[in-house]
């Protein structure tokens, strides 16, 4: 059975001492600590090579535009961590084994081309700019943008599916969804195996800028990993040995990556969590005093 997680953006204002549950979102398969690790880093890249600011602002125009009034229901700075959703998604349909079903159809007859020629060539028709970046990853989600004011605007699916669900949908070439991270539930299924804090801090006075990223991993119930992974008298030896080598591994890929570490239980103690409006009653925990033990 394939690894399963799910994944919280926190986003941090220093300026008002204020946290966002900002983004959710389930990933299966490969949701294993290592990979979660190797998303913190590709995600840092990023944010490092922009010098902090990327380009949310193709995606919060996009909301914009798409929701209209509904816009403001949206959770407090949303556009920041869905921005990093998309680089996420961008970065898994890159794989190979993408689109590997379509690999002998001729090419006007793939769905991921004929998806692509259409959403370029509306947005040349449009004037929208740009039309593409220099880098890879974001080039991906500029693709993703454009389909979304285009080819797949909000209007033809806002009854049926909620907003993430939509976004989601931006990402895929076609309705089926692949192994990977996928947007759409409001709550964690039961099924997940951990849970991935990652923790985004911006400067409120520069729109849309990111100063750091942290992360958190986490046991499927949301504590502290590495704590979890600890010696208890109650553990059988060959779990104990096994864990043991598992956390002697994470600690030794975060020193080696120098990872940027947080947790739920020091944000709780500097940054008063906002009330939340949006994930609705069911919303996980958001605080590390409500973790069930």
């Amino acid at each position: 059975m394939s690894t399963r997680g799910w994944y919280e953006y926190h986003v941090m204002d220093p300026a008002t001492n204020r946290r966002t549950l900002a983004m959710q979102f389930y990933k299966w398969g490969d949701a294993v600590p290592e990979h979660a690790l190797d998303e913190w880093r590709m995600l840092n890249d990023q944010i490092e090579n922009a010098d902090g600011l990327l380009p949310v602002v193709w995606l919060d125009d996009l909301l914009r535009q798409q929701l209209g009034e509904l816009y403001v229901r949206l959770p407090t700075h949303f556009s920041v961590a869905a921005f990093l959703f998309l680089i996420q998604r961008a970065e898994e349909e890159r794989s190979p084994f993408r689109n590997w079903d379509f690999r002998k159809l001729p090419k006007d007859e793939r769905p991921d081309y004929r998806l692509g020629f259409a959403t370029g060539k509306a947005m040349a028709l449009a004037g929208f700019q740009p039309q593409e970046h220099p880098d890879a990853l974001l080039d991906s989600v500029l693709g993703f943008i454009g389909a979304g004011h285009f080819v797949r605007p909000w209007r033809d699916y806002g009854l049926t599916w909620s907003v993430l669900q939509w976004l989601q949908y931006l990402t895929q070439v076609t309705l089926r969804q692949e192994m990977g991270s996928i947007a759409g539930d409001m709550k964690a299924p039961g099924d997940i195996s951990y849970r991935y804090r990652f923790f985004i801090w911006i400067d409120s006075t520069i729109p849309f800028k990111i100063t750091r990223i942290s992360v958190e991993l986490c046991d499927w119930r949301g504590g502290d990993l590495l704590v979890e992974l600890e010696d208890h008298p109650d553990k059988a030896a060959l779990q104990a040995e096994y864990e043991r080598e598992q956390a002697s591994r994470l600690m030794d890929l975060m020193a080696a990556g120098r990872v940027d570490r947080f947790s739920l239980k020091k944000a709780d103690e500097t940054f008063q969590s906002d009330d939340d409006s949006f994930w609705g009653p069911d919303c996980p925990v958001q605080s590390e005093r409500d973790v069930r033990v």
